[in-house]
């Protein structure tokens, strides 16, 4: 029955397109598992960079916020200064 070189040629045949067909799924199983790693890996990133872009954004924000608000303060401090130096120079004419 299987005594002809024909058969056992067929055989050998299947089993080794068989064997290469599994092998070739097996490597395609691992590379999509590890672009699936690379994917996750890469929407981890971006979040985190998304992160650090409004921490930014709000550190600039509250930055140009206190922008608006340091002529003011200057003119604050200044007029405090003046103050305390025209009541020292005050308190220095009267001790003279």
């Amino acid at each position: 029955m299987l005594a002809e070189s024909r058969d056992i040629l067929n055989i050998t045949l299947a089993i080794s397109i068989f064997g290469l067909a599994f092998i070739l799924g097996w490597i395609l199983i691992y590379f999509l598992i590890i672009i699936r790693q690379l994917v996750k890996l890469v929407e981890s990133i971006e979040n985190k960079v998304k992160k650090v872009d409004d921490f930014v954004t709000l550190a600039r924000q509250k930055i140009d916020g206190l922008a608006a608000y340091l002529p003011v303060l200057a003119m604050g401090v200044k007029e405090l200064v003046s103050l305390f130096a025209n009541k020292k120079n005050s308190r220095r004419s009267r001790k003279k």
